[in-house]
């Protein structure tokens, strides 16, 4: 917001506004920053596709919200507080502490003759005692507000157009290059209002990520639950030409979408549910949010799988998340192998075995990585062999909701054990655990150490840590202990690789790709 405000002051520009005039009504924000309006009258008005982050700021920043209607809800009124600082030339948010400090001249007294002048009288008077000061100070606010009333933002006009060129023109026209989001893109092209309700599918897919988020699953993008919906139309999951789809097939994609919506809260409540139940209690440890639009793909086709399908998506799962399949999948073949889910799994018979023709399901793991990033699906495959074995806490009790402390904490819930070596040894998986309840924060070396003082070893084992392994980091050889550690997570890796059906690695370790998404 103050950089905002700097580039008006020193001239710079800041974009364009883009508006599109029409007597359409169509769903619209109804607050500009802090201010609330009430809807419009007119049955031709301006609606603001892009530029809405710096009116606010603008508007915020520089009018007077005395008998305004102000927006009932702000997580941070405070925001909209900003004054020029005559000492440190610059904009900036105004503390309350602050609020009676006569060097931050406040910014809803610029543009307004009255306002200004009062401003101004006041300044005088707190500054009565240096009023060389004091005229400094007023030539430089006056300049400041020269700045403000000489700049002009220029505005791109749109008319006599329909919503779908309106969209496509923003979706070309943006100032910050930035594509319009492909559920915003679609929403947009789709909005209708009938019999007295509207489909805004938009806030359909808000919805949505809501219901995720309270399974915590709240990191799946809305690109993600767009897709899963398209999945359940059996349209291509990719498609980016909305605007010639929209106009060819608007009636009939419209009614469909709508359905769509509903059987995709059933099938991905079923995704969730499976997935939860192979241990993923968290999209922080999800190898890849496309395998939970290919499970909501086959769940709205068959809400009762059998106990052969179910073994069939198992080993898929477990198969495409160690070998990172999606890492290098077209979109063709992911495609076809929705496809495959839907029309031939999802209807075969329950005691004819099931195979896979999209899907190499003898794909060999990629080996142990090299290093620990949860961007990887390879590593979060190696979090959730590490969570199988219900890491304990020193009580020698489980600890509980460890994928709740990965959605609060993210990365940070997986600790490192040691912090001084070279960055390869660091950077070890080797080197990482899940944190238990008594070390809340910093290295977990202490912790593994007092375990093994305690001769706690079974707590060890279930955090992935051998007694030789506890016994050389008690001795000082931490470099044994990462190499003693490794060996046992690869041990307990190929294990639960061939307990799921997985082709293990020809190579015991490697480097893994980022490929999560």
């Amino acid at each position: 917001m103050t950089d905002l405000l700097d580039s008006v002051h020193k001239q710079y520009p800041i974009g364009s506004l883009l508006v599109w005039e029409t007597d359409e009504p169509i769903p619209t924000l109804d607050r500009l920053g802090p201010f609330r309006f009430k809807p419009s009258g007119e049955q031709q008005v301006g609606y603001l596709l892009d530029g809405h982050q710096r009116l606010s700021t603008l508007a915020g920043a520089l009018v007077a919200r005395d008998g305004a209607e102000l927006a009932s809800v702000d997580d941070d009124p405070g925001r909209w507080d900003l004054a020029w600082s005559i000492e440190s030339q610059r904009f900036q948010h105004v503390p309350a502490a602050a609020a009676a400090d006569a060097t931050l001249f406040p910014l809803t007294s610029l543009l307004d003759t009255l306002r200004f002048f009062t401003a101004v009288d006041g300044l005088r008077r707190e500054l009565a005692d240096r009023p060389n000061l004091a005229d400094a100070a007023v030539a430089d606010i006056s300049r400041v507000a020269r700045s403000f009333q000489h700049y002009r933002v220029p505005v791109i006009r749109i008319r006599q157009t329909g919503l779908s060129e309106a969209v496509e023109i923003f979706a070309r026209l943006n100032s910050k290059g930035q594509a319009m989001a492909p559920d915003q893109m679609v929403s947009a092209l789709m909005y209708r209002r009938t019999d007295g309700r509207e489909f805004d599918l938009a806030a359909d897919i808000d919805g949505l990520a809501e219901q995720l988020a309270e399974q915590d699953y709240s990191d799946i993008d809305r690109t993600t639950i767009l897709r899963a919906i398209l999945a359940n139309l059996d349209e291509d999951i990719y498609r980016t030409d909305w605007t010639r789809l929209t106009s060819e097939r608007r009636d009939e994609l419209l009614t469909r979408m709508q359905v769509g919506v509903d059987r995709t809260r059933v099938s991905l409540d079923l995704a969730v549910g499976f997935l939860k139940g192979v241990g993923v209690t968290t999209s922080r440890l999800l190898p890849y949010s496309l395998q939970l639009v290919l499970l909501s793909a086959f769940f709205d086709r068959q809400a009762q799988a059998s106990s052969a399908q179910l073994e069939v998506l198992r080993r898929w799962f477990w198969v495409s998340s160690f070998s990172g399949w999606f890492g290098g999948a077209n979109s063709s073949r992911v495609n076809s192998l929705i496809d495959e889910f839907r029309h031939n799994l999802a209807t075969a018979a329950s005691e004819r075995p099931v195979v896979l023709a999209t899907f190499d399901q003898e794909a060999r793991a990629l080996p142990h990585p090299t290093s620990f990033d949860m961007r990887s699906a390879r590593t979060r495959s190696l979090l959730l062999v590490m969570l199988s074995l219900e890491p304990k806490s020193l009580d020698g009790d489980p600890v509980r909701d460890l994928g709740r402390s990965l959605v609060e904490k993210g990365p940070a819930a997986v600790g490192r054990i040691l912090q001084q070596l070279p960055q390869e040894l660091v950077a070890r998986p080797a080197n990482r655990m899940f944190r238990p309840p008594e070390a809340v924060r910093g290295s977990l070396k202490p912790w593994v150490q007092h375990c093994a003082a305690r001769g706690a070893f079974d707590v060890l084992a279930s955090h992935g840590i051998s007694r030789q392994a506890a016994e050389a980091l008690l001795s000082g050889d931490d470099v044994a202990f990462l190499d003693l550690r490794q060996d046992l997570l690869i041990a307990i890796e190929l294990e639960f690789q061939l307990r799921e059906g997985v082709n293990t690695s020809v190579r015991q370790v490697g480097s893994a790709p980022v490929d999560t998404g």
